[in-house]
């Protein structure tokens, strides 16, 4: 592999990060309706193999495929092919060459993430990559029609090698891109272009060539079907999501797997440094660059053997999920977590060995920048060895506070070389681990809503707006006339408070009062709307009216004279999180009124923890027109345990999370003198 493949990788890091920014970006603007769903693909196209051909020639090829969208940007897609490769030999017949294929891909919407979700657009581009397998067989005569090379056929034992009916395995790296036309909201067709990478310089059948590993390209035209939209959501899917990158620095030690031996003294270290983007909860893209040494020794028939110096340099991008999260739904209390992650990569690496035998010791380089007769110089780095690899391990995260993980981690990195130990011909691929402990730093979290209507349009949006102001009108002058209404509305709450401030600077002796007749005493009432889990400010709040109108006073000449904030959480999780939560929100509301307001003096601000608003969900949900609201309320009153109780109603009646955000909040008012 030359060092242009490593520049190409690390682009191909770079550009995927700046999508998942794009992504990020987006989150702050509007939140886009969520739309998860199954579907299944077929497509015909033409394909070419480029090996050590005389002269390339297409053939064809098809797939079938199933696919999972987990929202508009990403998804899942696992393929199943079958095809043959054609070309032209300048002293040999191509008898036969075909393939059966399967790998699975992740897909990501460029368009959705460059451009926003728009539920009309009809055109669509869709880069994919994955990991798969290859099985093939070959059969390449010479011209007299004797056999030159054969391969993949269970009826010759010597050359079977373990694929269906004797097919030669291989691993392959697809690559593409995905042009997609909406005909209908179940119908799409698509145009398909996909390079595959293969670790076999053999599909060809001639070896060695000018190439250094076969490639093979295809260009499909294919369609899916959208199953019903019913049985979307797999996963435990929010009402809110929330995106935010992170910085990660990790270490601990190495271990090879290769033709030597694995004892805990043959262990060397690592470090490496990474940077990723979480993204709806549960998801998460990243790069990864690293440095490392190993080491080992050993015994094969020949000789004996033990490792000198050796190092390595790896980059890498990968893709991992919260498996806790996704089983058994996001919690806001909850510490520790699993996140399974596989990705693609390349390590550069350089190692000495010594060989010894009875009567001598060789030593023999890898990866070193000379021309030696004893080193076998690479085309990376300083002469260094290159080689793919395939991270797949697993981290243990636990959730220090909002900006801070640390994490335990286990990755077994699988390359497609067997020259990290300098053996050229030992008995495996050599595999390398790494078993970490790291920490995680977050920062820029962004956080929006999600919407699960299916087939939303615009015009669906924006009667689905008009419906909702209609049904809170009424709703709210429904309130106003339910006089012996058993449940304070939200309206009450605040009508109380102004009643009670005005009590209170009524009942103040004449003589203290240093108001004159004209004196003007304005009370501005706002609730502050926090994202789930967080004490941050959403992004789309725009509930502010209250601090723009005490800002003019303030600018009018008005004086703050009094500012009550109370905190709130809503009550799913655990009480005493929420507890703190409710405080933090508090705490943030006051610095945000601090902004607009100025610095305003502590005795002037009275902070009230509220903790889980149990009472602010039973009124919602008097209010909703949630069937049974009554007998929902009954049951959390009753219950000895409400958060468990809960959870299972919210199972039962989904649209009570839709009521969840409204209580994420710090209420506020704010009076004003002049």
């Amino acid at each position: 592999m030359r060092m242009v493949t490593f520049k190409k990788l690390m682009l191909t890091i770079a550009i995927a990060m700046s999508s998942m920014f794009v992504i990020a970006q987006e989150s702050t603007n509007e939140a886009p309706s969520q739309k998860n769903n199954f579907y299944i693909s077929g497509d015909l196209g033409l394909g070419i193999l480029n090996g050590d051909f005389n002269k390339l020639k297409l053939d064809m090829n098809g797939h079938l495929g199933v696919g999972y969208k987990f929202d508009n940007y990403i998804g899942l897609k696992a393929n199943v092919g079958y095809g043959s490769f054609n070309g032209g030999y300048e002293n040999h017949n191509l008898e036969q060459l075909n393939y059966l294929e399967a790998n699975l891909n992740l897909t990501l919407d460029l368009t959705n993430i460059i451009l926003g979700y728009n539920p009309d657009r009809k055109f669509s581009a869709i880069p994919h990559i994955g990991i798969g397998q290859l099985q093939y067989r070959i059969n390449l005569t010479n011209t007299d029609g004797s056999t030159y090379f054969k391969e993949g056929y269970s009826k010759d034992s010597n050359v079977n090698k373990g694929g269906i009916n004797g097919r030669k395995n291989i691993a392959t790296i697809p690559m593409g891109l995905e042009l997609n036309y909406k005909v209908n909201p179940q119908w799409n067709v698509y145009l398909d272009f996909t390079t595959n990478y293969t670790d076999s310089d053999l599909i060809d059948g001639l070896k060695p060539g000018d190439h250094h590993n076969d490639w093979f390209y295809s260009i499909n035209l294919g369609a899916n079907y959208v199953l019903n939209n019913k049985i979307h959501d797999i996963f435990k899917s929010t009402d809110e999501f929330c995106n935010y990158w992170y910085l990660t620095f990790d270490g601990g030690a190495t271990l090879l797997f290769a033709d030597n031996n694995f004892y805990l003294s043959t262990m060397r270290s690592n470090f490496s440094i990474g940077a990723g983007f979480d993204f709806r909860n549960y998801y998460r893209i990243y790069a990864k660059l690293g440095k490392g040494s190993y080491n080992g020794n050993g015994r094969v028939p020949e000789f004996n053997f033990e490792m000198g110096d050796a190092n390595f340099l790896n980059a890498s991008l990968n893709l991992s999920a919260d498996v806790i999260g996704l089983i058994f739904g996001e919690k806001e209390d909850r510490k520790v977590t699993l996140y399974p992650h596989v990705g693609i990569g390349q390590t550069q690496f350089r190692a000495t060995n010594y060989f010894m035998t009875e009567d001598n010791t060789e030593v023999v380089h890898v990866g070193y920048n000379n021309n030696d007769d004893n080193n076998n110089r690479g085309d990376g780095i300083n002469g260094r060895k290159t080689a793919f690899t395939f991270p797949v391990g697993v981290e243990l995260t636990y959730d220090y506070n909002e900006t801070t993980e640390f994490y335990a981690d286990v990755t077994n990195n699988y390359t497609n070389t067997d020259l990290m130990d300098c053996l050229t011909d030992g008995y495996n691929y050599d595999v390398y681990s790494t078993i970490n402990v790291g920490l995680r730093y977050k920062f820029n979290r962004l956080c929006g809503l999600n919407s699960k209507d299916e087939n939303v349009t615009a015009e669906d949006i924006k009667q689905a707006v008009k419906e909702a102001v209609a049904q809170q009108q009424a709703e709210e002058a429904a309130a106003e006339e339910e006089a012996k209404s058993s449940y304070i509305t939200p309206e009450e709450l605040k009508q109380a408070v102004k009643d009670a401030i005005e009590e209170y600077e009524a009942s103040k002796p004449k003589q203290e009062s240093v108001l004159s007749p004209a004196t003007v005493i304005n009370n501005n009432y706002s609730d502050i709307s926090f994202p789930k889990n967080g004490a941050q400010k959403v992004k789309t709040q725009t509930n502010i009216d209250a601090l723009n109108r005490a800002s003019n006073q303030v600018t009018d000449g008005s004086a703050v004279n009094r500012i009550i904030v109370e905190g709130y959480a809503s009550p799913e999780g655990n009480n005493a999180y929420n507890e703190r939560l409710a405080q933090k929100r508090a705490e943030e509301a006051v610095e945000i009124i601090k902004k607009e307001l100025g610095e305003i003096e502590t005795e002037r601000i009275e902070i009230t923890n509220k903790g889980a608003d149990w009472e602010g969900l039973m009124n919602a949900i008097a209010a909703s027109d949630i069937e049974n609201s009554e007998e929902i309320i009954d049951e959390i009153k009753n219950s000895s345990n409400r958060e468990e109780t809960l959870k299972d109603l919210m199972e039962q009646y989904p649209q009570i999370k839709q009521l969840l955000p409204q209580l994420r909040r710090a209420s506020v008012v704010i009076t004003t003198i002049k």
